[in-house]
């Protein structure tokens, strides 16, 4: 089971964004409700750790970015997959951060593993479909955020928002190791 799941985001990696597609999941979230991930026009997955310091440094701007898009028929969810996860304590860590967008509950790490995540704030956008669009870093600031940062998830949304494609299809993400294991 475990070498099917690694050859399975192997070949994901592998591919190019356009490609890849995410299979169809319910997982849980701290709203109470499960949630499709790939029933939305658009859908952002941000990758959640509540131990890392990266994804708290974004906060602010995911936040921002989220109420920005949700008008434009964007639907953001983040993803804990990290061993432990439950959705009591990610639905206090949600509202203490105020989230506008529920975190959901990948227990084993099947939607990491499928994606390729292994960073907390590694980002994918997906289409309708479920293919991914777009997959890396939410932008080039790791820690400690400054103004010139490379926004690659906001140009992603934009050029998909614009029915474009999408200028820069993988990033790097800089965030902390996902504990999956």
């Amino acid at each position: 089971m475990v070498l099917r799941h690694a050859i399975l985001a192997a070949a994901l990696c592998a591919c190019t964004a356009k490609e890849a597609r995410v299979p169809r999941l319910a997982l849980p979230g701290t709203d109470g409700a499960p949630h499709g991930v790939v029933d939305a026009h658009v859908t952002v997955l941000v990758f959640f750790s509540e131990h890392c310091p990266c994804v708290r440094a974004h906060d602010a701007r995911l936040i921002a970015l989220a109420n920005e898009y949700a008008s434009r028929g964007v639907t953001f969810f983040a993803i804990d997959s990290e061993v432990g996860a439950t959705v009591a304590s990610d639905g206090a860590e949600m509202r203490e951060r105020g989230y506008p967008f529920p975190i959901l509950v990948d227990h084993e790490a099947r939607l990491a593993r499928a994606v390729g995540a292994e960073y907390a704030t590694y980002s994918v956008v997906l289409d309708e479909a479920g293919d991914v669009l777009y997959r890396g870093g939410f932008d080039s600031d790791h820690t400690h955020l400054s103004a010139n940062a490379r926004p690659y998830l906001r140009d992603a949304l934009d050029d998909v928002v614009a029915r474009r494609p999408v200028r820069r299809a993988q990033t790097e993400a800089l965030g902390c190791a996902l504990r999956t294991w």
